[in-house]
């Protein structure tokens, strides 16, 4: 008898019905058989379906038991779930606003006006009409003239307002629902404004989430709390403590609610004016509420992406919900502020270009929403910045200090240059073009853009050599850029790090080169000497040097001293600084750099390749 050729672990159906007739092609009784031209061909389709099925019923299974696998949502929810992960939910948008009312012309008006929660606004995004609520009771006092201006409960004028339709679920605790999971049909629904009672008599016992880090830090017996997580369905179960070491339990009779709200996420950010849905009523007259914004809506989001969640799992079970090394303050900082981050850096002050220990330094990406915000952007980074140092008074075991630095933003320019023969495709050399233009936007969308992203040449040249058959080659040229804003007229220095060393001087050329700009009434640029790290402004209309010394470069920073700009004839409000790198093959940035594309500075041509010759 033949030696077996069947491979167990084949999953190509037409392979694995290969292997059959060689194993059968090795026994006697099959010597020289023409299995195609015989009943025995449909027998072989049977086994290579059956065996091709359960392969890949076996391949499935198996990669959708681990994290670094699993394709399927319900699967990555389940394998987060096992190590104490919970997966984020959608987020309800958030405003921020005043809020006061006039009561001058109110007889006997109270001295204190209190709104209860659920105060209710009108508004617009994108044509879309969402409402938002406040979550809270809040108050005003009679300033003694009749105007109320609204606090919350700690005396903050700031009231949040948050997106979404307050819904209440009711479960009635009976003996055969004793310990178990209660399920919450909506998909919507935001976790972190859930509030959960349990109701023994005709008042109520509030219960905390496990997941709230600095209120179930230690479980008993009598500890009330809950768990709202994802279901593999999509959908959100309710489970309580055993009774015992995990916390108390809704018993039979019980009665338990769920209010929170179901929410609309990413779509509702951006909302700028908040209209009252009602009056209020004071003294059996009714007062319209005025509002003021202090912030357009941000931070809402949908579920958390499965990518997310293999990623964030293991690190958010790593730290043990107590922040010791960098990576723990990451981990937390993702896991509770992630819906207004695109991406965080954190790293050790002994890891700093200036090492300062017993530091933690933290570098955030806010979301495009809350960068472009030019009305409240700003006010909303701080406040985030602050509830993160809130954050880690109570998780920090070792006594570090928090610093946040902002990330530092590098451009890479791109010059490629393609050989093109025509005669192997039917695209035209404009298509060929834009083809590798969309390539390389691609390409810098794929992998740049947030903190440890690095740029690739070679990958990136692949890519463009595999765009058509008719690219016979290709290269590129690249450089590093950063920018400044100077105060225009005004004498300024200027330093500009770079996340790579810049190439050593030679005699043909320019290792650092600006865009233009104008001084003492001429087109200048800021270029170092050839053959020198010595910068200099040259006037590119009269094509001289007109100050000779405005500072120099040595390694990877770029130093002008004493310069002055009187206007950037572009119209942008910065400079760019461009260098040549010294090692162009790639540009990987470190702590709290990151990388984008400058498309304006790029350009890709095409070689002219002469037909004949390749003829």
């Amino acid at each position: 008898m033949g030696q077996t050729t069947i491979k167990s672990t084949a999953l190509d159906f037409t392979a694995i019905k290969n292997n059959l007739k060689v194993f059968l092609s090795q026994q006697d009784e099959f010597t020289d058989y023409n299995f195609e031209a015989s009943g025995l061909s449909s027998v072989l389709d049977v086994l290579a379906y059956n065996t091709h099925y359960n392969g890949l019923i076996a391949n499935f299974a198996l990669n959708e038991s681990y994290l670094v696998t699993a394709q399927l949502r319900s699967s990555l929810v389940s394998l987060a779930e096992g190590i104490g992960y919970i997966p984020d939910s959608m987020n309800a948008s958030q405003g921020i606003i005043n809020l006061s009312l006039n009561l001058e012309s109110l007889a006997n008006r109270p001295t204190v006006v209190t709104l209860a929660s659920g105060v209710k606004f009108d508004t617009v995004v994108d044509g879309t009409s969402y409402v938002f609520q406040t979550q809270e009771e809040i108050s005003a006092r009679d300033n003694g003239s009749g105007s109320y201006s609204f606090t919350t409960a700690d005396n903050i004028a700031d009231i949040k307002v948050f997106e979404g339709t307050s819904t209440t679920k009711t479960f009635n605790i009976t003996a055969q629902t004793e310990n178990a999971a209660y399920i919450i049909p909506d998909e919507k629904i935001d976790i972190d404004t859930a509030i959960v009672r349990s109701f023994e008599t005709s008042s109520s016992t509030a219960f905390v989430t496990f997941t709230d880090l600095r209120k179930a830090t230690s479980l008993t017996s009598s500890s009330t709390v809950y768990i709202l997580k994802e279901t593999p369905k999509g959908e959100y179960e309710l489970t309580f403590g055993n009774r015992t070491v995990l916390g108390r339990s809704p018993v039979a009779g019980n009665k338990v609610t769920v209010e929170y709200l179901s929410v609309s996420g990413a779509d509702a950010n951006g909302a700028k004016v908040f209209t009252p849905q009602n009056q209020v009523t004071v003294n059996d007259q009714n007062f319209a509420l005025q509002v003021s914004t202090v912030s357009n809506s941000f931070g809402g989001s949908d579920k958390e992406t499965i990518e997310s969640i293999r990623t964030t799992a293991p690190f958010q079970y790593a730290t043990q919900n107590r922040a010791v090394t960098a990576e723990d303050y990451a981990t937390l900082v993702q896991r509770n502020f992630g819906s207004l981050l695109q991406d965080i850096s954190s790293f050790g002050g002994e890891d700093a270009l200036e090492p300062e220990f017993g530091v933690i330094f933290l570098s955030l990406l806010f979301s495009n929403a809350i960068e472009n915000d030019t009305i409240s952007g700003e006010a909303i980074k701080q406040a985030t910045k602050d509830s993160i140092v809130s954050l880690f008074k109570d998780l920090s075991v070792a006594s570090f200090d928090i610093k946040f630095t902002d990330p530092i933003i590098s451009f890479i320019e791109t010059n490629v240059f393609f050989q093109f023969n025509p005669n192997l495709t039917t695209l035209t050399e404009n298509t060929i073009k834009d083809n590798v233009q969309n390539t390389v936007a691609q390409y810098f969308a794929d992998n740049t853009g947030k903190f440890k992203q690095s740029f690739r040449r070679s990958n990136l040249l692949t890519l463009i050599d595999s765009v058509s058959p008719a690219i016979l080659s290709s290269r590129m040229e690249v450089k590093m850029q950063r920018r400044f804003t100077p105060t225009l007229t005004a004498i300024q220095n200027h330093t500009l790090r770079y996340p790579q060393n810049i190439a050593d001087t030679d005699d043909v050329n320019f290792r650092v080169t600006s865009t233009p700009f104008t001084f003492s009434g001429k087109t200048c640029i800021v270029r170092n000497r050839l053959n020198s790290n010595i910068l200099e402004v040259f006037d590119t209309v009269n094509t001289e040097v007109i100050v000779d010394n405005v500072g120099s470069y040595t390694t990877d920073t770029v130093s002008i001293v004493g310069l002055q700009v009187d206007a950037i004839p572009s119209g942008d409000t910065f400079i760019k600084v461009s260098v040549v790198p010294e090692n162009q093959s790639f540009v990987t940035p470190l702590r709290q750099d990151v990388l984008n594309h400058d498309v304006s500075n790029s350009l890709v041509e095409v070689v002219e390749v002469d037909v004949n010759v390749l003829n």
